[in-house]
């Protein structure tokens, strides 16, 4: 065989300079797939290509199917994540629905709860008002008639729009005092309210007058004067009689009658103490009255004379028959002491150096202060009887 018909395989092809070829250093470079090593042929051989072409193609193939399973993982994943948050975005608007629907049930709760209160006050004020819900509306009656009227005859009387306040006067005038009187007793219980009753019945009656003189001059009848006068005053009227002056049931008229009789006992007795209260001067120059304690019993001729505080005359028991009281009586009177036991209450008290004087013939024996110069007179003579010492000291004070 002659040279040039000798085989010639060519450059020989290895794996590392074949870059596709299974088990080069480049071959599915960066897929994760390991490189098939280890694998020769013969060069230039047929079988080989093809085994080469059909490892190339199952690599591709591999290659693909890994590439759609991690595609086919990415979707599954989105898919899961969409789903995920639909969920909880659907969970957030169930909660969101449900907390407007609670918010919603709690203002309609309370709302509810605020119409219960406010119908049941009202309920309880006009059950407690219901004189008051009868009077008013005869009130306001009055006022729609009457003051129209006076606000006409006020301008035809003075010619000028000034007349109109006539009403002022004949109607609201009467209704200010009747007001104020019912304000006041229901307020303040202990004011007196005599002078505002003074000028209810004063403006009422002028206000009567006036419509009356009013009906009777613009019809020439009296009737008609008269039924104007009763349309103005009517709910003055009734409002005093029912509504500014309640009626007291007999225990609590007899109870204020008694209170008023213990102030006007407890205002004597204490008008006399001050009378007859002695007077202490301090180092500084301040006085102050000094009260003489005990049990007293008021006499017009004697002022306060002193009781004695006995089983008989102090006890606990708010009322007694009559047959005690006269009793107790008895007893005050045959118990009273006698100007001999002043006396010698106060010989007791006396020491020598002791000035005798009402006052303190007062403080030592606790009689009264129309009764002190004599019991003062007595102990003195007796004293200057049974003491001639104190009868000369007596007499060169005299001197």
């Amino acid at each position: 065989m002659t040279p040039q018909h000798q085989f010639n395989p060519g450059p020989v092809v290895t794996s590392a300079s074949n870059p596709h070829r299974v088990g080069s250093p480049n071959h599915l470079q960066g897929s994760g797939e390991a490189p098939i090593v280890g694998t020769s042929y013969i060069p230039g051989y047929a079988p080989d290509r093809r085994e080469q072409r059909r490892l190339d193609e199952a690599a591709r193939a591999e290659e693909a199917r890994r590439n759609a399973r991690v595609l086919a993982e990415i979707e599954t994943a989105k898919d899961a994540a969409r789903a995920e948050r639909e969920r909880a975005d659907a969970e957030h608007r169930v909660r969101l629905r449900q907390q407007a629907r609670a918010e919603k049930n709690a203002r309609r709760a309370t709302a509810r709860a605020r119409r219960t209160a406010r119908v049941a006050a009202m309920r309880g004020w006009a059950s407690a008002h219901v004189v008051d819900l009868l009077i008013y509306p005869l009130a306001l009656v009055s006022a729609v008639m009457a003051v129209p009227a006076m606000a006409a005859y006020g301008y035809s009387l003075y010619d000028s729009a000034t007349g109109l306040a006539l009403f002022f006067i004949t109607e609201l005038g009467m209704w200010a005092f009747s007001i104020a009187v019912h304000v006041t007793r229901h307020r303040h219980p202990e004011r007196p309210v005599w002078a505002l009753q003074v000028g209810v019945w004063t403006f009422t009656a002028a206000g009567f007058g006036v419509n009356f003189g009013h009906g009777w001059q613009a019809t020439g009848s009296v009737f008609d004067g008269i039924v104007m006068g009763l349309a103005s005053v009517a709910g003055v009227i009734a409002h005093q009689l029912v509504t500014a002056s309640p009626r007291r049931s007999r225990s609590e008229r007899d109870a204020a009658r008694m209170a008023a009789r213990v102030a006007r006992k407890v205002a004597r007795v204490q008008r006399v103490a001050v009378r007859t209260a002695v007077a202490r001067i301090e180092e500084d120059g301040t006085a102050r009255l000094v009260f003489t304690t005990g049990t007293f019993t008021l006499s017009r001729r004697h002022g306060l004379e002193p009781v004695p505080e006995t089983a008989d005359t102090v006890t606990s028991e708010p009322a007694k028959s009559e047959r005690k009281r006269s009793a107790g009586r008895k007893v005050r009177k045959a118990s009273r002491k006698l100007l001999a036991d002043y006396v010698n209450d106060a010989r007791a008290s006396w020491s020598p150096g002791v000035e005798i004087t009402p006052a303190w013939a007062r403080r030592a024996s606790g009689c009264s202060a129309g009764l002190s110069p004599k019991v003062a007179a007595a102990l003195r003579d007796e004293i200057t009887t049974t003491h001639p010492a104190v009868r000369s000291a007596d007499g060169q004070e005299a001197a």
